[in-house]
C-alpha cells in the first residue's frame, strides 16, 4: 500500500468561539528505508497477518422518481387500453411527482395528462392540461417541451365543441414564443414584444415575461442600468423551470462584476448561481452543486478580505459547504500524486474544522493536542479506514472525523490503495472579553 504522509497542520482554535484558522502542510511521499538491516542476518520474526481492509459502504442510491415512473407507466397503460379514468388519476399522480424533479419527468408527466384529456374530448379539460403542461417545461429542453404543448393545444382547438378563438389564441402564442427568442438575442427592441409581454402576463407565463425582460436587460449600453435590469429579470421567476434563464442572468452580473473588480459582488453572484444549481438537484446531489466560478471568486473574495472569508459565507448564505466530485476525474496511472492529495485535502478542509473546533471546546485553555489522523483512499476515490491512535480511537473526535470523510471524494486511479496520514496540532485560546 503507498503511503502519503502529510506533515503537521496547525490548527488553532478559541474555546467557546469554535472559530479556527489553519496553515497549510507540505506534502512528502513516504519512501521505504534503503539502508542495510542487520536484523535481517538474524531468525525473521513471523510475519503478522495484514488486516482486512474495510471499503466504506455504499448505500443504495435512493430512487426520487420511482414514484413518477410508477404513475407515469400506469397512466400510459390505462391511456392505451382506454380506461380514461384510470389513466387521469395515474396522470395526475405523475404531475404532481414530476414537480420536484427534472424537466424531461415534467414533459412527460404533462403530455400524459393532456392526451388523456384529449382522448375524452374534454376541450376546457384539455386547454388547461396543455397550459400547465407548457408553463411546467424546462430548464431541460424547454423550447422543445412548450412548442410541443402548444402544438396539443392547436390540436383542442380542432375538437368540434372548440371555440374558434382558441385556434386564434394558440397561433398567438406560438408567435409570442418565436418573439421572445428572438428579444433575447436583438440588439433593438422588436414590434412584437409589446403584444408578447401582454399575452405573457395573460397566461401568467412567467418564463416567457423572464426571457422578454432578460432580452432587454442584454441590450442595453449602460453599464449602470444594464446591472439593474439584469438583477430585475433574474428574479422575475424562481420556478426550477427557469433555472437556465436566472443562470444567464447572473452569469453576466457576475461578469460585470468582475469587470470592476467588485470581488463582494462577484461572489454575491457566483453563490446565488450555486443556489439555483441546487434548488433543482436532489438533496443527496446538492453537495456536488459547486461550480469552478465559485472557486475563481472565492480567490479574489479571500484576497480582499481574509483566508477563509469566502466559505464561512457560503455557509452563511446556502447554509451548507458545497464540492466538487473529484472522483470523476482520473488519478495518474499508479495512483494518486502528493499535489492531488493536497488539493483534495484543502477543498473539503472545511468539514474537519467543525469536528476540530468542536474539541478545541471540549479542551482547557490553553492546552495544546497533537492528533495524528490516517485514512485509506480506495480505487474508487472514496475514503475508509478513519482512524487516530489507539486510545482516542473510539474518541467523539474521531468519530465526528469519520462521519466527515464519508463525504470526501479523490480522483479514481488504478494500482494499490493508498494510506494518507496528517497530524493536527489543536490550541485552545482563551477569549479575552471585549469591554
Amino acid at each position: 500500500m503507498r503511503r502519503l504522509l502529510l506533515s503537521s497542520l496547525l490548527f488553532v482554535a478559541c474555546a467557546g468561539a469554535g472559530t479556527a484558522t489553519t496553515k497549510d502542510a507540505p506534502v512528502t511521499l513516504d519512501q521505504p528505508d534503503s539502508g542495510d538491516d542487520l536484523s535481517k542476518a538474524f531468525e525473521p520474526e513471523a510475519e503478522k497477518p495484514k488486516p482486512v481492509l474495510q471499503r466504506p459502504v455504499i448505500a443504495e442510491p435512493i430512487d426520487s422518481a420511482a414514484a413518477y415512473k410508477a404513475a407515469l407507466s400506469e397512466g400510459q397503460a390505462a391511456l392505451k387500453g382506454k380506461q380514461l379514468d384510470a389513466a387521469r388519476t395515474a396522470a395526475q399522480t405523475a404531475v404532481k411527482e414530476a414537480a420536484s424533479l427534472d424537466g424531461e419527468a415534467r414533459h412527460q408527466a404533462g403530455q400524459l395528462a393532456f392526451k388523456v384529456e384529449l382522448a375524452a374530448a374534454d376541450v376546457n379539460a384539455a386547454r388547461e392540461a396543455a397550459t400547465a403542461w407548457r408553463l411546467a417545461c424546462g430548464p431541460e429542453k424547454t423550447e422543445a417541451c412548450r412548442n410541443a404543448a402548444l402544438a396539443g393545444l392547436l390540436s383542442v382547438s380542432k375538437l368540434k365543441a372548440a371555440d374558434k378563438k382558441l385556434n386564434q389564441r394558440a397561433k398567438e402564442l406560438q408567435d409570442a414564443e418565436v418573439c421572445a427568442a428572438k428579444a433575447e438575442k436583438a440588439g433593438k427592441p422588436n414590434p412584437c414584444e409589446p403584444t408578447t409581454l401582454r399575452l405573457a402576463q395573460q397566461e401568467k407565463d412567467l418564463y416567457l415575461a423572464q426571457k422578454l425582460q432578460l432580452g432587454l436587460a442584454l441590450r442595453e449600453g449602460t453599464e449602470g442600468r444594464q446591472g439593474s435590469l439584469l438583477e430585475k429579470a433574474e428574479g422575475h421567476c424562481d420556478k426550477p423551470q427557469c433555472a437556465a434563464l436566472r443562470r444567464k442572468a447572473l452569469g453576466k452580473l457576475l461578469a460585470l462584476a468582475r469587470a470592476k473588480n467588485d470581488a463582494d459582488g462577484a461572489v454575491k453572484f457566483a453563490l446565488r448561481e450555486v443556489a439555483v444549481i441546487m434548488a433543482g438537484l436532489p438533496e443527496e446531489h446538492r453537495a456536488w452543486a459547486r461550480t469552478p466560478m465559485l472557486d475563481q471568486t472565492c480567490v479574489s473574495y479571500d484576497t480582499a478580505h481574509t483566508p477563509g472569508s469566502c466559505r464561512a459565507l457560503e455557509r452563511k448564505v446556502l447554509g451548507r459547504w458545497t464540492f466538487h466530485d473529484f472522483s470523476k476525474q482520473q488519478g495518474q496511472e499508479g495512483g494518486l500524486s502528493a499535489d492531488q492529495v493536497r488539493v483534495v485535502n484543502e477543498h473539503f478542509a472545511p468539514l474537519l474544522q467543525e469536528c476540530l473546533a468542536e474539541q478545541a471546546r471540549r479542551m482547557t485553555p490553553p492546552d495544546a493536542q497533537r492528533f495524528e489522523v490516517r485514512w485509506v483512499v480506495f480505487n474508487d476515490g472514496r475514503v475508509g479506514e478513519v482512524h487516530l491512535r489507539r486510545e482516542l480511537d473510539e474518541s467523539l473526535l474521531a468519530r465526528c472525523l469519520r462521519a466527515q470523510f464519508d463525504g470526501w471524494r479523490y480522483p479514481r486511479y488504478e494500482g494499490e490503495y493508498q494510506n494518507v496520514e496528517q497530524s493536527f496540532t489543536v490550541t485552545a485560546v482563551e477569549r479575552r472579553a471585549v469591554r
